[in-house]
């Protein structure tokens, strides 16, 4: 390199540094960036409270730095500082898509130049079992919440909801009395990614939905609504808390969270013999792909010996025989089969 590049680069880099010191700080950005969820996406609060919380971690790991400032050292200090704490691998690739949204806003709604969201990457997330309740611990489940008192009945009517629309608990919690079509036993709602879409109740969740409602005397528009004399809409995070304590409750082993009763939902569909591609229309699903990441394969054993003794088949819909063996015998032992 000879003296009059280095003096080019020199400035180069000077110049890149006076631009990144007198971008605003991401404290500064962080404000308006959750504002934008909240108008132009349409967020709900609890995602809000996530995005905040893990770009202030992003602040206390490398500094509150102008924007412009963000670098992939600043990333790799940041990554180091999440592994020191022992986060799951899942709960990292989320912390990093906050930051990514973040610069995202950044550069295609403020028009500041920084670093490219792209380059932000995740590490790889193992794929994890998927934790539903069979039938008898659905029904232990609902049995354990007292239903004496305004919370456990609201609890219960939400219970009963998510097993029956499989909707995700920010849907649940963002519904409206208006959405409902009681006469149709459904809603329309806006779900994930501000996408459109029906879901379906059954009987028993609407009767659960209708004493709820029915010991309700105030005018909030949410469905569910906290306890007290000035409802609010309800959170997600207390309602994790109250469901661990009945699945305790209800004697069973497992966890039960809100989002586990989705599953649960997807799981005794396809247990049932419903069709993947139904399955994936009522989850709200853009891509088949998704649904079949997540349950194919959740099946125990036991299940698909279930199902292969009732499913396989290679007889014809007219009843003709196929190969050697006679229609209607197919799962009967070949040694027992005159041949």
């Amino acid at each position: 390199m000879n003296h009059h590049n280095a003096i080019d680069f020199a400035k180069q880099d000077l110049k890149q540094s006076i631009s990144d010191l007198a971008a605003p700080r991401v404290s500064e950005m962080l404000p308006d960036f959750l504002d934008y969820l909240r108008v132009d996406e349409q967020r709900t609060p609890d995602p809000l409270l996530r995005y905040q919380q893990h770009l202030q971690a992003f602040i206390t790991s490398v500094g509150d730095c102008p924007v412009g400032a963000i670098s992939s050292e600043k990333l790799s200090i940041f990554k180091r500082h999440l592994l020191d704490r022992s986060l799951s691998a899942a709960t990292i690739a989320t912390m990093l898509s906050g930051l990514r949204s973040f610069l995202r806003y950044l550069r295609d709604v403020r028009g500041l130049a920084v670093y490219d969201p792209a380059k932000v990457r995740r590490p790889a997330i193992p794929k994890r079992e998927v934790d539903y309740l069979t039938k008898d611990e659905v029904q232990r489940f609902l049995d354990a919440i007292p239903t004496q008192t305004f919370a456990g009945l609201r609890d219960r009517a939400l219970a009963e909801v998510l097993c029956a629309s499989g909707m995700r608990i920010s849907e649940a919690l963002a519904l409206d009395r208006q959405q409902i079509d009681w006469e149709a036993c459904e809603a329309q709602i806006i779900g994930k990614g501000k996408k459109q879409r029906k879901l379906y109740f059954t009987h028993p969740a609407l009767d659960w939905l209708h004493q709820y409602l029915e010991m309700r005397h105030d005018d909030h528009a949410a469905v569910f609504v906290t306890q007290g004399n000035t409802s609010t809409r309800l959170r997600a995070q207390s309602t994790w808390k109250r469901f661990h304590r009945y699945a305790k409750r209800a004697g069973l082993q497992k966890m039960v969270y809100p989002h586990m009763l989705r599953h649960t939902m997807a799981t005794t569909l396809l247990a049932n013999g419903c069709p993947i591609g139904y399955i994936r229309t009522l989850l709200g699903h853009e891509h088949l792909t998704t649904t079949c990441k997540y349950y194919l394969g959740v099946m125990s054993n036991a299940e698909a010996k279930g199902a292969h003794a009732r499913y396989l088949s290679y007889t014809s819909d007219k009843g003709e025989k196929t190969d050697a063996y006679q229609t209607g015998r197919e799962n009967v032992a070949p040694w027992k089969l005159d041949v």
